[in-house]
């Protein structure tokens, strides 16, 4: 029992000093910035309504964002207590079943990260346009906001749906038959999750740089509730148990992606095409996957190691859909701008910067 104390212990003081890390970091770029930064004309904002601002926009946001952890918890609770009674799991099998589920939950959360430092990078950058006026230029950053998020969260939402065996298989070597049997299809609901909840946070951002940050919140908050209600029903059903949990993931994201496209038709005027821009990502994903799945097909047919399988198919998925995003014309100069190191990424797919 103590040392399971002291493991968890470490875990949490893991994500201190990680955060600690990254808050000097900022600091001493933000040093840096500060000293090239030009002054401004005008006459500033007091610091007492610059917070009375910031508090405006970050108390909803921290609030949805609470709320909807506080409803995981809640959720969590429920689908343990329906695996134990409606189940009549034992404990040990339920908490065996929560520790898969938290795994593959762990992998879902990787891709969808990526997509962050685009939702950051095009608040200010829309929110600047808006306020000179430039409709044109927001809705283009919103444009190339989504075709970049679809580049990444389709391929990532296709490979953990196609590869969910041979990833579990590769990433815990612990686990048994009967655990693998159970995480793989976790994790290829929890694949096809990623999409939406990937177009939930830039649906958030893009509405939030409009000015609304109510709605987002409000959204999520339903999205949450949908996700325990449908939990409670499909957990108690046999044949799907905690497998129930992972698409009561799917409905909870699809729930606010919908919300927030009616939602976006009232408050964002830029009225961004967002079904054009995700059609030929989508494309070159499609055609990744299949190309994953004969690839890891012919693979096992000459060995039976699951580390070559895996990593054998996940080279080949790279390959054609870097292959297929180019040859589609699926990214832009300006979408690579959003990527970290985007230049090197234009330079290395041969993508100019149009004239």
């Amino acid at each position: 029992t103590g040392s399971l104390i002291y493991a968890a212990a470490g875990g949490i003081f893991g994500v201190t000093a990680g955060c600690i890390v990254a808050v000097v970091y900022l600091r001493i770029q933000f040093g840096k910035s500060n000293q090239i930064l030009r002054q401004g004309g005008g006459e500033a904002k007091s610091t007492r309504q610059t917070m009375k601002e910031l508090l405006v926009i970050a108390i909803p946001i921290t609030l949805g964002s609470a709320g909807l952890q506080i409803i995981n918890l809640f959720d969590t609770m429920i689908y343990m207590r329906r695996l134990t009674g409606a189940l009549a799991w034992s404990s040990d099998a339920a908490d065996t079943a929560k520790g898969i589920y938290n795994f593959c939950q762990t992998i879902f959360n990787l891709p969808c990260s990526l997509i962050t430092p685009i939702t950051i990078s095009i608040i200010p950058t829309v929110t600047a346009a808006l306020t000179k006026g430039n409709t044109a230029g927001a809705r283009h950053t919103e444009e190339s906001a989504v075709r970049t998020m679809s580049l990444i969260a389709m391929p990532c939402a296709v490979g953990l749906a196609v590869l969910s065996e041979p990833i579990i298989r590769l990433l815990a070597r612990n686990y048994g038959r009967e655990s693998v049997a159970t995480a793989a299809p976790i994790l290829a609901y929890l694949g096809i999750a990623v999409i939406f909840n990937s177009t939930v946070l830039l649906f958030n951002a893009i509405m939030q740089a409009h000015g609304d940050v109510t709605t987002p919140v409000v959204n999520m908050l339903i999205g949450g509730v949908v996700k325990v209600v449908v939990n409670y029903i499909l957990v108690a059903i046999p044949s799907l148990n905690i497998i129930g949990a992972a698409i009561g993931t799917i409905v909870c994201y699809v729930t606010i992606t919908v919300l927030d496209l009616i939602a976006m038709r009232r408050s964002v005027t830029t009225r961004p095409a967002i079904f054009r821009n995700v059609i030929r990502p989508a494309a070159a994903a499609g055609i990744m996957g299949a190309a994953t799945f004969f690839a890891a097909a012919l693979l096992r047919s000459f060995t039976d190691s699951n580390t070559v399988v895996c990593l054998g198919a996940l080279i080949a998925a790279v390959v054609v859909y870097v292959i297929f995003v180019v040859v589609l014309r699926c990214i832009t100069y300006e979408d690579c701008m959003l990527l970290p190191k985007g230049e090197k990424i234009a330079k290395i797919l041969h993508i100019k910067q149009k004239t």
